[in-house]
């Protein structure tokens, strides 16, 4: 059999099963870089997260974007012209629309089609890098005109955000990082910081009460465990929480549920939830 057949092979057990374990004859794709943005941007949590909104809260999610929006930003996102961008965003109103809804009904699932195009080869990588960053640019832009949420009853606290040496898909901890500032906590670290002699340096050196770490692939879960026991045993904080998410809290969440940490969050809503919760917990008990 051809590498080229095993490649199809596995892209299809991919497209089925969407998992990131992968087994030793397959480590090699691991290091295709349009390996690594499929497996980045294809899933389902979009899709799961209104279904598991709505059925707590009883109602049907409103769906805001659609499969003809997703396609127009694609295409501004593409575009040669910086200002097509600029108008798309003005013509879907998007400054104004609700956040979450933004991100999860259309940022993200456009991001997953634009890394299909790339596995494809329909997108080169130079378009691949700017329309991620226009997208980055208008996240951030869009984060920092939205007001806080109600939670004027909640304690916020200080947290760090790392990353695994090497991961290179930051758009999510980007937005991550803003919206805990912007929610009111004290942010240090972010996508500039790497796991660490700079981590362990400022988790000694610093009172915090919540670390956040991302994992990209399944390469990275060990990697991470050995991270969350030393960020433990060098913390100036006894009582650190300690919270993981990225691409494969989404694709493999059971592989990651033994890594060690307090708690995963499949997204920044999720993560300030939670983390929250745990600091308020541990605030009341101390």
């Amino acid at each position: 059999m051809s590498n080229s057949d095993k490649r199809e092979i596995r892209t299809e057990q991919v497209a089925a099963e969407w998992s990131d374990a992968l087994l030793p004859e397959e480590c090699a794709d691991a290091f295709d870089p349009k390996f690594i943005l499929a497996r980045a941007v294809r899933s389902e949590v979009v899709t799961r997260l209104k279904a598991e909104r709505a059925a707590r809260i009883g109602e049907d999610p409103i769906v805001l974007f659609g499969q003809e929006h997703r396609e127009e930003f694609l295409e501004a996102m593409l575009s040669e012209d910086r200002k097509a961008f600029d108008a798309a965003v003005e013509r879907m109103d998007l400054k104004h629309k609700p956040f979450t809804d933004t991100l999860r009904q259309l940022i993200t699932p456009t991001l997953d089609d634009l890394g299909q195009m790339w596995r494809d080869d329909r997108a080169s990588f130079m378009e691949v890098t700017l329309a991620t960053c226009r997208v980055q640019t208008f996240v951030c832009e869009k984060l920092g005109a939205t007001a806080k949420r109600d939670r004027s009853d909640e304690i916020h606290g200080s947290i760090a955000f790392a990353r695994p040496a090497g991961e290179s898909h930051t758009l999510g901890l980007t937005v991550v990082t803003e919206c805990f500032r912007i929610d009111g906590w004290t942010v240090m670290g972010g996508v500039d910081l790497e796991v660490g002699d700079d981590l362990w340096a400022l988790v000694s050196d610093n009172h915090i009460d919540v670390l956040g770490l991302t994992v990209g692939s399944a390469m990275q879960i060990a990697p991470i465990s050995e991270a969350i026991e030393k960020a433990r045993s060098v913390s100036r904080n006894p009582n650190l929480v300690i919270g993981v998410g990225g691409y494969c809290v989404i694709s493999d969440p059971e592989a990651i549920r033994g890594i060690g940490a307090d708690f995963i969050a499949i997204d920044a809503l999720d993560a300030i939830d939670t983390a929250a919760s745990f600091l308020d917990q541990r605030r009341m008990q101390g």
